[in-house]
């Protein structure tokens, strides 16, 4: 008993291995707080195998979850940290095939090792797989301190071989790639400094430590914006993301170490990373700041800027490895953020002439959607097709969901160029009165939002202003009355026509019939004419009885107005006119405003002279939809001095169709008969003068319209 609580306490204090304790530390900083793990291995000295400790772990991650859920070990054993169970786990099943150690934790896993292998089986099939591709080991020549063929000798002498062949295009490069031996290398299909190995020399290139000032560790894509910038010597460049520093090197090279770069980070922790790569070239100026806060004083003369912002980091190996759901609202956040750099960067330094902006992510949120929000509110910059660029063949580009961005742009996919994912797109300032076609589409579609807002706004306004014009029910009948025998009509009414039949001394006037009958229907506005029958005798004459019959249906959808007609009998000098009688009945229906007139008869009686009656009924029926009107017929009997005109027969039929003529008649008018008939042509003037008045009287007219529709 006293042995085994000895072995207990002695186990207690037995340490976890340092490569587990590791091991468990980074993948929970990975998983938790989004870390890079490039990033934690090259921090951790101590961790010597953690590169390939944390590639097990992070690619069969999926499936030691699976197993953990399925045995229950977090149920059975409470206090064993479950990142170190995942990490003992891996090295169990897809490391070295045992546990080191005598630690409570790798007791704990070992006693539960059959369960874990029964259930790595059982959950073998459910969990997919993982797509894998051993990416070669990517290495640049620091032209600073070794040319090209310096460093072919130098890797001869290290026991390498160089694959020295021609490929016609860039997939059958990719081929070759795929098939080097352990012993072999190339020179890149696009870049002149950069070599390939296979990817077992990662082991080689690890331990290489006599060679690190000499090349620098640096995958493909990386080298793709600075290529693409193309700065030449002496000129001022600027990175405005600048750590660890790799890119800002290259293009120190690619200047010749001559001109100016400055060099641009605000972390603080990884700005003396940057100081460190960035001592041996001169050319490098480190500025630790926000570069949303730099302006073009303290860096004067920038004419090429490279943008490479903080990104979701989708493209990493790390990440393709281990799939994990997208954060929308990340993404957003780091769209934002984006765009913003990219703004600052076109508009606050304007000797600048070309712009690369890349992004080790794989969303298109991040990507083409950032450049084309830039694109749309920066008239003075142009996007350049990468590929032409670049001058060699790309397989891949943007998305076509993007029209006049994604063609433009380069991707770097892992599953065809075997390197890390990477997004770049290049800019250059255009001319003076230059716009880039993006911009000009945009503010051609705003114009077009905006007439489609200014033509909905007048039609509301059209429909409230002729609600307003509709006419309103009036109190005071004898006083419209008025007005409108003033001559005061409403747009688009229905306007008699005159027909004057006259007699001379000496005859005497027979009856006269008028019958006068019109249909009209007409979608738009119309007019209709009644007919008038006038019967006029001259001195000493008596005006026998006539009679007008007038029917009418109109139906109009436009506005229209009633009028009423005025029988007025007058009698000459020394003449007595019997009284006669005018019957008007109407029935009007309409769905806004009514008016309804009667008809006036006025009974008049000259010297010596009995005037017969005469007899005038009017009938209407009008229905319509919108307003409708209707207008009587008038008849006028006059009698001279004892005399009896024959009788003269006038019937005036006309149907007038206008659209929008308002016509004034003005009852006050008086027309004195001499004792010669009057002709024809001068009711012809008559009209002609009416409408010749339309247009001067036009304004004045719809002031006393807007009179009228007032209610007392």
């Amino acid at each position: 008993m006293a042995t085994t609580d000895t072995r207990a306490a002695v186990s207690r204090k037995i340490p976890v291995p340092n490569n587990y304790r590791c091991a468990a530390k980074m993948l929970r900083q990975v998983t938790e707080e989004k870390k890079s793990i490039k990033t934690l291995l090259r921090d951790e000295k101590h961790f010597r195998a953690g590169r390939t400790i944390m590639d097990r772990l992070l690619v069969n991650l999926p499936q030691i979850n699976a197993i953990i859920a399925h045995i229950d070990l977090t149920t059975k054993e409470p206090r064993l940290n479950p990142w170190l169970a995942r990490a003992l786990i891996s090295e169990l099943l897809y490391g070295r095939g045992e546990l080191l150690g005598a630690s409570l934790p790798v007791e704990c896993v070992r006693r539960h090792e059959t369960e874990i292998r029964k259930a790595y089986e059982a959950t073998k099939a459910s969990i997919p797989v993982v797509q894998r591709f051993e990416e070669p080991r990517f290495v640049r020549v620091n032209t600073e301190l070794l040319n090209l063929e310096g460093a072919k000798r130098l890797m001869q002498e290290e026991g390498w071989i160089l694959v020295d062949e021609e490929f016609p295009d860039y997939q059958s490069f990719l081929n070759r790639v795929q098939s080097l031996t352990d012993s072999e290398y190339m020179v890149d299909f696009h870049f002149n400094d950069l070599l390939v190995f296979p990817h077992c020399s990662k082991g080689y290139w690890a331990r290489a430590e006599h060679l690190l000032s000499k090349f620098f560790l640096q995958n493909k894509a990386c080298l793709v914006p600075t290529y693409l910038l193309k700065p030449p010597k002496k000129s001022v460049v600027l990175d405005m993301c600048s750590a660890p520093g790799m890119k800002a090197t290259h293009l120190a090279s690619l200047m010749k170490n001559k001109g100016r770069l400055y060099a641009v980070e605000r972390n603080a922790e990884r700005y003396k990373l940057l100081c460190q790569y960035a001592a041996p070239f001169g050319v490098i100026k480190t500025i630790q700041a926000d570069c949303l806060d730099l302006t073009d004083e303290q860096v004067p003369g920038v004419e090429y800027i490279l943008l490479d912002p903080s990104c979701s980091g989708s493209g990493m190996l790390d990440r393709l490895r281990m799939p994990e759901p997208v954060d929308e609202g990340r993404l957003y956040k780091l769209a934002g953020l984006q765009y913003k750099l990219l703004s600052h960067a076109m508009n606050s330094f304007p000797n600048a002439r070309r712009i690369v902006y890349s992004t080790c992510s794989i969303h298109p949120e991040e990507n083409e959607k950032v450049v084309m929000g830039v694109l749309r509110h920066n008239s003075h910059f142009r996007l350049l097709d990468a590929r032409t660029e670049l001058g060699k063949e790309w397989l891949n580009l943007g998305s076509p969901d993007y029209p006049g961005v994604g063609e433009r742009c380069l991707y770097a996919r892992s599953e065809t160029d075997l390197t890390i994912g990477m997004f770049v797109a290049v800019f250059e300032r255009c001319a003076d009165g230059e716009e880039n076609e993006i911009y000009m589409a945009h503010e051609q579609q705003k114009e077009s939002y905006a007439k489609l807002a200014a033509i909905g706004s007048e039609g509301r306004k059209g429909k409230k202003n002729r609600g307003e014009n509709n006419f309103k029910p009036v109190e005071n009948e004898p006083e419209v009355q008025q007005r409108h025998s003033s001559g005061l009509v409403a747009e688009r009414q229905h306007t008699s026509a005159a027909e004057g039949v006259s007699a001379a001394n000496g005859v005497i006037g027979e009856q006269s019939e008028s019958v006068s009958k019109k249909k009209s229907k007409r979608k738009a506005d119309s007019e209709h004419t009644d007919s008038v029958i006038d019967e006029t005798t001259a001195n000493g004459m008596i005006g026998e009885a006539s009679e007008s019959v007038s029917k009418k249906k109109s139906k109009r959808k436009a506005d229209s107005d009633h009028t009423d007609s005025v029988i007025d009998d007058t009698t000459a000098n020394g003449v007595i006119g019997e009284p006669s009688e005018s019957v008007s009945k109407k029935n009007s229906k309409r769905k806004a405003d009514s008016d309804y007139t009667d008809s006036v008869i006025d009974d008049t009686t000259a010297n010596g002279v009995i005037g017969e009656p005469s007899e005038s009924v009017s009938k209407k029926n009008s229905k319509r939809k919108a307003d409708s009107e209707h207008t009587d017929s008038v008849i006028d009997e006059t009698t001279a001095n004892g005399v009896i005109a024959e009788p003269s027969e006038s019937v005036s039929k006309k149907k007038s169709k206008r659209k929008a003529i308002p016509l004034l008649h003005d009852a006050d008018k008086t027309i004195e008969f001499d004792a010669a008939p009057i002709a024809t042509d001068e009711q012809d003037a008559d009209v002609k003068i009416g409408k010749s008045r339309k247009k001067k009287d036009r304004k004045k007219q719809n002031e006393l319209l807007l009179t009228v529709n007032r209610p007392e």
